[in-house]
């Protein structure tokens, strides 16, 4: 789980970074729309290793082995997995001049939604089937 927990960390830095730049409030923070595509490019390498890393840690298998009746909502987040991996090569795909679009910002924003979410979801799968509140058989 050491791996995982500095993966966090490192994709935690990388969001508020990004975060930053979409809606700077400190004047020192760079921000605008060609920053904010680098911290994508950033975030995607970092996600992409965060994912992979999961994935090699046989989190999901720990969790199904632990708690069978959760192998549909791990088989979900490992499709999430892809889905905001897509989501990311898409929104770096936008060129200099469609990233100052309302709509690519919005689509950012909804990036960093998706992914709030999803880390919420498997957070509060892993403390409950790994640290103990739900076993086999519960």
């Amino acid at each position: 789980m050491r791996p995982l927990i500095a993966e966090h960390r490192a994709l935690r830095a990388a969001l508020a970074d990004l975060k930053a730049a979409l809606s700077p409030r400190d004047p020192n923070t760079q921000g605008g729309p060609d920053v904010v595509a680098a911290r994508l490019d950033v975030l995607r390498g970092r996600i992409a290793v965060h994912f992979a890393t999961e994935e090699r840690s046989g989190l999901f298998e720990q969790i199904v082995e632990r708690a069978p009746e959760q192998a549909h909502t791990c088989q979900r987040l490992r499709e999430e997995h892809e889905a905001v991996l897509r989501q990311l090569d898409d929104l770096r795909a936008f060129g200099p001049e469609a990233r100052r679009a309302p709509e690519w910002a919005r689509g950012v924003r909804s990036l960093l939604s998706e992914l709030a979410a999803h880390e919420a979801r498997e957070n509060e799968l892993i403390a409950r089937v790994l640290d103990g509140s739900v076993g086999a058989g519960d």
